[in-house]
């Protein structure tokens, strides 16, 4: 008789767990919009402010904030490790700087109709956070393998992809999966 007892008392114990389970699941795929929109939100602000100042500030600022260590006179020695600020008087470098300008101007105007597309037409927020998500994966491969990240601010860019845009693209799109594919 005690056995019967211990054994159902195991199985309302395992069912009220599921039950508690199945509540925070629920709960995390019916608010998981908010992942999204608060991620490409700050994503947003980002762009809108980094642009007109990368493109005002022009590339020899972008280079120093991206690798401190830059210098402006490079020994030959040092021209493989080190970024030479004097590169960007070239005229292929210039030649670059505006193809760069070009391209970060379409990512400005992409970060902008994305913005709008994800609060006035929600069906678009699933592609756009798959998306979003492989493009922050390739970041932080960007980071590990050729952007300094033992300096202050190559650290914490490295740290706001893994604890922040991550878990938010990422978890907004497992929460998608899940609700789509799995229930």
């Amino acid at each position: 008789h005690n056995q019967t007892h211990d054994r159902q008392r195991k199985n309302d114990q395992t069912r009220s767990n599921q039950q508690t389970m199945n509540g925070i699941l629920e709960y995390l795929i019916a608010h998981k919009d908010w992942l999204l929109l608060v991620c490409f939100s700050v994503d947003a602000v980002n762009t809108l402010i980094s642009f007109p100042l990368i493109m005002w500030k022009g590339p020899k600022w972008l280079l120093k904030s991206t690798d401190p260590d830059a210098k402006e006179k490079v020994e030959d020695a040092d021209a493989k490790a080190v970024v030479d600020l004097t590169d960007t008087d070239r005229k292929s470098f210039e030649v670059l700087w505006e193809i760069f300008g070009i391209c970060y101007e379409g990512y400005f105007g992409f970060t902008i109709s994305t913005l709008i597309c994800l609060f006035k037409v929600p069906e678009t927020r699933p592609i756009f956070a798959y998306s979003l998500f492989a493009l922050y994966l390739y970041k932080a491969r960007a980071f590990l393998t050729t952007i300094k990240t033992d300096n202050p601010q190559g650290k914490g860019k490295l740290i706001s992809i893994l604890f922040f845009y991550w878990p938010c693209y990422g978890g907004y799109c497992l929460l998608h999966s899940i609700e789509n594919y799995f229930l």
